[in-house]
């Protein structure tokens, strides 16, 4: 009698077992109560297996690169890859806006100071607040060279009723640099605009002075 032999499997049967095994194990996503609960989100994929230093530390990242302004965007429960990229872009780009209002608003600071000292003035939060929003406002309508880094994103998926199908989400992080050059030029910018668009005379006056301050500051 023959001896029995065991038949190795083929390599395209090997492919198929390699696909069908990620899927059964996706089908726990359909049960009535997922692992942890309704409700919680369950990982399923992610770009990388190391979350970035950017993303948590954004600080020690720009010292660590000197050489440029960098700035994150971030943006959970997207549908889709797509729209996570684009989203975390433009909050990176409002970033970059805020950032050069809070410049603004620390330049009022310093010149409010200035005018106590002399015994002229005060600081009024409510001018202050205005005179960031302005400049703000005007950056975000001039922002250019920025460019894309890194990103970095995890999927999801979450089941929130029983009676409910689940879906899948991503969570997704954008790195966006600009040259140094470019930003203090943007700044510069930003503040002539909300000066020349100003209608009122002190607020005017006020950002005129700011721009020649920040003009006459030596740079990084």
């Amino acid at each position: 009698m023959p001896a029995l032999v065991r038949a190795r499997p083929s390599f395209a049967g090997r492919i198929v077992l390699l696909v069908v095994l990620p899927l059964a194990c996706s089908s726990c996503s359909g049960l009535s109560t997922p692992p942890g609960g309704l409700g919680v989100p369950h990982l399923e994929s992610r770009s990388s297996d190391k979350r970035p230093l950017w993303i948590d530390s954004p600080g020690l990242w720009q010292s660590q690169h000197p050489d440029r302004e960098y700035f994150v965007g971030s943006t959970s429960k997207e549908p889709d890859q797509e729209s996570g990229r684009t989203d975390a872009y433009e909050n990176a780009m409002r970033s970059i806006a805020e950032r050069i209002g809070e410049r603004a608003s620390s330049l009022y600071r310093e010149e409010s100071l200035r005018k106590m000292g002399t015994g002229s003035g005060g600081m009024d939060m409510s001018v202050r607040r205005h005179v960031a929003s302005l400049v703000m406002t005007q950056a975000q309508a001039r922002i250019s060279g920025a460019r894309v880094e890194d990103y970095y994103w995890r999927k999801y998926w979450e089941k929130d009723r029983k009676e409910e199908s689940p879906y899948s989400f991503y969570k997704y992080h954008v790195l966006v640099s600009i040259r140094k050059d470019l930003y203090e030029r943007l700044l510069k910018k930003s503040l002539a605009a909300a000066r020349d668009n100003e209608r009122d005379p002190r607020t005017k006056a006020l950002l005129d002075r700011m721009l020649r301050d920040e003009s006459s500051s030596p740079s990084d």
